[in-house]
Order: C-alpha cells, then sequence, then structure tokens
C-alpha cells in the first residue's frame, strides 16, 4: 500500500518533469546570479569545483567531526541508563529523545531570525561549542536529572545546524547552480562521522570505560569547534557579486 501510494504520486511528478524543457529554465535567475537579467545568462560551474572550494571542504570537515562526536552520545546515554536508572531507564531515554525534537522546534524560527541578523559564524560557534560542553557533562555527572539537562544542548545545537547548514551551503555556492551537489556533499561527510562515531565510541567504551568514551567525544568536539573558530569565516552578505566570488573562489 505504502510503495503503491508513493508511485501514485511519483509517476505525476515524472510526467510533469519530462515536458518541462531545458530551454524554459533561465539559469542565471534560478541561481540568483548577479546580472541574470541580462541576455548572456552566466555559466554554470563545472562539478569538480564545488570539490576545490576550501571554505566548503572546512565546513564539511567541522561536520564530520560534531557527528563523530554528537552520534555516539546518544548511545553511550542508553547503556548509561541502564546502569543508574534500572527500571526507570526506559522512561528516561525517552524524554532524552523528544526533548530536543520539542526545543529544535520552539527555537528554530529564532534561529532563523538571528541568522539573517547575527550571520552564521555566532551561530556556528555556538552550535559546535554546546557539544564538547555537553560530552564532559556527561562523563562527568551520571545522575538522570544530569542527563536530561545535557540534553537541552542537544537542542540547541540540533536547531542551530539544522538552520544554519543549508544556508552557509547556499552562501557558498550562490551563483554556481551547485547547491543540491554541495548540500549532498555536506551531507555525505556528516553521514561518514555519524557512522564511524558508533563503532569508534563503543570500541573506547569497551576497552577504557564509559567515561573516557564521553571525555573522548568531548575532544573530537573540541576539535570542531576549534576548526570553526580559527577557519570558518562569516558567509553572510548583503552583496550579491560578493556572493557570487565567495562560492567560486579563495
Amino acid at each position: 500500500m505504502v510503495l503503491l501510494n508513493g508511485s501514485t504520486s511519483v509517476i505525476p511528478a515524472l510526467i510533469a518533469l519530462k515536458h518541462i524543457r531545458s530551454t524554459d529554465i533561465h539559469f542565471g535567475r534560478s541561481v540568483g546570479a548577479p546580472g541574470h537579467h541580462e541576455a548572456a545568462a552566466p555559466p554554470r560551474l563545472r562539478h569538480l569545483t564545488v570539490f576545490k572550494d576550501r571554505l566548503l571542504l572546512i565546513f564539511a570537515s567541522i561536520l564530520l567531526l560534531f557527528q563523530l562526536a554528537n552520534a555516539s552520545i546518544l548511545p553511550l546515554i542508553s547503556e548509561a541508563l541502564a546502569q543508574v536508572a534500572g527500571g526507570k531507564s526506559a522512561l528516561i531515554l525517552s524524554t532524552l529523545i523528544v526533548m530536543p525534537q520539542i526545543l529544535v522546534t520552539a527555537v528554530a524560527p529564532w534561529i532563523g531570525r538571528q541568522a539573517k541578523s547575527w550571520g552564521r559564524r555566532p551561530l556556528l560557534l555556538l552550535g559546535t561549542g554546546a557539544l564538547p560542553a555537553r560530552a564532559f557533562l556527561f562523563a562527568v555527572i551520571g545522575s538522570p536529572v544530569a542527563l536530561i539537562v545535557g540534553q537541552v544542548l542537544d537542542g540547541v545545537t540540533a536547531a542551530v545546524l539544522g538552520v544554519v547548514q543549508p544556508l552557509v551551503v547556499a552562501d557558498l555556492t550562490r551563483g554556481s547552480g551547485r547547491f543540491n551537489l554541495a548540500q549532498g556533499f555536506v551531507a555525505v561527510m556528516s553521514g561518514i562521522g555519524a557512522s564511524v562515531a558508533t563503532f569508534g565510541s563503543g570500541l573506547v567504551h569497551e576497552i577504557f570505560g564509559r567515561q573516557a568514551a564521553f571525555l573522548g567525544a568531548s575532544c573530537v568536539a573540541l576539535m570542531a569547534f576549534l576548526v570553526c573558530l580559527a577557519l570558518m569565516p562569516e558567509t553572510r552578505t548583503s552583496d550579491p557579486q560578493a556572493s557570487a566570488e565567495a562560492g567560486s573562489h579563495r
């Protein structure tokens, strides 16, 4: 039934797409390129040019390190709760999962407004800076109440990165026509970090214990914050020409 419903929505979309001619799309206007009103549209950047963008590579590295730390925390919390909370561990874990989602829903609109007025960099520093503090808190305090308080920070980081990540990618690729490619690349790097995280943290936990695993996650998260602090500049600009040049590059 699910497959059937999916097919009924996809097939009309494919039929509609088939009738869209490439000549009907003004490339310059579609990517917000400067001078798009001129008859000659600016050229689309080649695929490999995106992967030579220094700032995009830095940003992807930040997200890889961030997910390398972040994705390992909840499994470690689950194991810790089984020891300190006993029969209440399932209820507390459910609270820890739901609480950040509620916080994201409440805070995301505010984050979006601040990204426009403050810029992207301060929010990135806030999001990446909350993670090492959260992991360190879990390493030194194991009570269920402390775990719940620490998860509030997870809501902050999730809201910040959920809003700011596509904005930064859009800033870096404006006028290039390669936003989707860059967004996919950044998502893949994040996914690699998350995939390796559970294996690495589990190995550290098995050999050195839970506290060492949390401290290791805190150190990796601190690396993400320091890379962001040292190498990631502000990407927002009110100058379209500067934005286009920023995406082609530094």
